[in-house]
């Protein structure tokens, strides 16, 4: 059975991606500040106590892919002031820099989202998170990585409540329609404030929640290259005043400010008016 590397975040970005570029996927205990998950939990607990499980969604697919006992929502920087912490984490913020940015100027925030498996959910199919943008997701050398995501675990993640399922190494198969052996899975165990950072070409998915009683608290934030369309419309959850008093970079990485400018062209992206966001709509300026 294989099993996913771990390193301490004091380590450093240079061990994260040691480990990530052999597996595709690192777990990194203590990620989280004690202060910051117990702040996160809180307000996420709140929430989920009103929010039903499943999706409301006519396609097949998206049910079975969503789970009929899984809480999902998005909206965090809304509804989680800690949310803005973890978003702009410096330890993430820099890997995301070293495997995104050789393929763009900018990335923004693809989705923060909640994914709350309840008692008796099945496991999720195996898939690339790539797969959003499927002309994206091929091998090496014609592919190249163009989002990054790490799975927070906000509670305890056995492998009874449905730790995140992973495939080390099959981000480096040169066939990605080959299916995985269930000999070369393994579970991203670990405790809460751990992070699990992937790439977006390994196999992967959530696990099966066997217990009668307890609910796994996991926090997916990912990122996309600034020239991709993310999952989350995060601008349309969070309005200005959530996010104006925020750093100019947290406000780009929500959407709130065009892609940063790239000296070798005048072209931006994500502007209003051709101007940032913010002043072309008015708040700025």
């Amino acid at each position: 059975m294989p099993a996913l590397q771990h390193v301490g975040k004091h380590d450093g970005v240079a061990a994260v991606l040691a480990a990530l570029a052999a597996d595709g996927a690192v777990i990194v205990r203590d990620f989280l500040e004690p202060a910051t998950l117990q702040h996160f939990r809180d307000d996420m607990e709140a929430h989920a106590s009103g929010h039903r499980a499943g999706t409301s969604a006519d396609s097949q697919m998206v049910q079975r892919f969503w789970g009929a006992n899984t809480k999902r929502f998005t909206r965090l920087a809304h509804r989680s002031a800690s949310f803005v912490e973890i978003l702009t984490d410096p330890l993430y913020l820099a890997v995301a820099d070293a495997v995104l940015l050789p393929n763009a100027s900018d990335y923004w925030m693809n989705t923060g989202q909640m994914m709350i498996i309840g008692p008796g959910e099945r496991a999720q199919w195996l898939h690339r998170d790539a797969e959003n943008w499927p002309t994206m997701c091929k091998p090496a050398p014609a592919g190249f990585e163009v989002t990054l995501s790490c799975l927070f675990a906000i509670s305890d993640f056995t492998g009874e409540v449905g730790a995140t399922r992973v495939v080390p190494g099959s981000h480096l198969w040169q066939d990605y329609q080959r299916k995985a052996d269930p000999s070369e899975v393994c579970q991203a165990v670990m405790p809460a404030g751990s992070g699990l950072i992937y790439s977006g070409r390994v196999l992967h998915s959530g696990g099966a929640n066997s217990t009668a009683d307890q609910w796994r608290y996991g926090l997916h934030l990912s990122y996309v290259l600034g020239w991709l369309t993310p999952e989350e419309a995060s601008p349309l959850g969070a309005s200005w005043a959530d996010v104006a008093h925020l750093p100019e970079r947290a406000q780009r990485l929500l959407g709130w400010r065009c892609s940063a400018v790239n000296d070798a062209y005048a072209a931006r992206l994500w502007t209003v008016d051709y101007e940032d966001v913010p002043l072309g709509l008015g708040y700025e300026g």
